[in-house]
């Protein structure tokens, strides 16, 4: 569906280097990376707002790498929704329709059709500054899909809602992607989100691609030392591999599985770090004793900072485990980290 081939772009301060990536056709995609890595910069010029200096952007066989914007058979949705303030709901649904060729009496009744499948029917006749975060969304969803575009482009379209309408939209996108059909491509920098929403997924660090594959399998097996970072193992530290086991400073951890004998690096979740109570009688293989540092408490969870041997190590609980007398700052407790939560790279 889309087949990007050695594409370069080259701003004033921004390179993006040498991206190859295909996207099958009815995917829903995810780019991730931290702020400035070049993920929004790379779906704009898919959407045609970035001129490319070298390579290829293919949809469906075509190269559209020089084509004009309307011409692309995109939609864009920005995390700030870019509705016009002083047109109605409706007018900034239909505003791309004559570009596109499509009559005023059939723009209208699909943006009828469109706003019943968002439920914002009785939003029409407003305009955007009378509307929440979660209806401007959905407003400039309708907007994308008007023109029914072969690919929609979406630029952290959840980054800029509250709370209480992140939810709702994520699982207005899902629905959308499945009963659509269309080729979803998404920018974010929350792998919760890419988690939830997306199959397939690429992380790009400073304008290059590093990892890319099925959303689970980065999650699960990062490959390296940012990109685990990035995916939320924040226990990440220099080791030494054995036969059996890794050596994690005094520590030895028991490790059988496959290593390609050149990693230096052992990385592990905090939430998959046990703790007191949590450990029980049959998983307490990689077990020691750490000191309780400091302890966070959330929402439904708390993060431990523990100490062993100078070594600070993260772990997440359910928040019941504070107040208990089990985790106070200071006292020891035992930790545990089975074998399959660790990861060499």
């Amino acid at each position: 569906m889309i087949k990007i081939e050695n594409l370069t772009v080259e701003l004033p301060k921004f390179t993006l280097q040498d991206i190859n990536l295909h996207i099958a056709e009815g995917d829903f995609f995810t780019l991730l990376g931290p702020t400035g890595s070049g993920k929004s910069v790379l779906l704009e010029t898919i959407a045609g707002l970035v001129p490319v200096a070298d390579g290829s952007i293919k949809i469906s066989g075509s190269d559209i790498a020089h084509l004009p914007p309307e011409r692309r058979g995109l939609s864009i949705v920005y995390q700030d929704y870019a509705l016009f303030p002083h047109l109605s709901v409706l007018e900034n649904i239909t505003f791309g329709a004559k570009y596109q060729g499509i009559s005023e009496g059939s723009a209208v009744r699909k943006a009828a059709e469109l706003a019943g499948k968002l439920n914002i029917s009785h939003l029409l006749p407003r305009t955007p500054r009378h509307l929440s975060g979660g209806e401007r969304q959905r407003a400039a969803i309708a907007r994308a899909l008007l023109v029914d575009p072969k690919v929609l482009l979406l630029d952290e379209p959840l980054s800029a809602l509250d709370p209480a309408f992140r939810q709702e939209v994520q699982d207005l996108l899902k629905d959308l992607h499945r009963e659509t059909g269309i080729t979803f491509v998404m920018v974010t920098h929350d792998f919760d989100e890419a988690l939830y929403l997306s199959t397939n997924g690429a992380i790009i660090k400073n304008g290059k691609l590093v990892r890319k594959g099925k959303i689970r399998d980065i999650f699960n097996s990062p490959g390296s030392e940012f990109v685990a970072g990035f995916v939320g193992m924040s226990n990440i530290y220099p080791c030494t591999p054995m036969t059996d086991y890794v050596k994690l400073g005094d520590l030895n951890l028991t490790y059988t599985g496959e290593r390609k004998g050149s990693e230096t690096r052992l990385a592990f979740r905090p939430e998959e770090v046990l703790l007191g109570s949590e450990i029980g009688k049959h998983n307490d293989q990689n077990s020691f004793i750490a000191t309780v540092k400091g302890i966070t408490a959330g929402g439904f969870h708390a993060r431990v900072t523990l100490d062993y041997d100078g070594m600070e190590i993260y772990a997440l609980v359910p928040r019941k485990m504070i107040g208990n007398g089990e985790l106070e700052p200071g006292l020891p407790i035992k930790v545990a980290v089975p074998e399959q939560s660790l990861h060499l790279f």
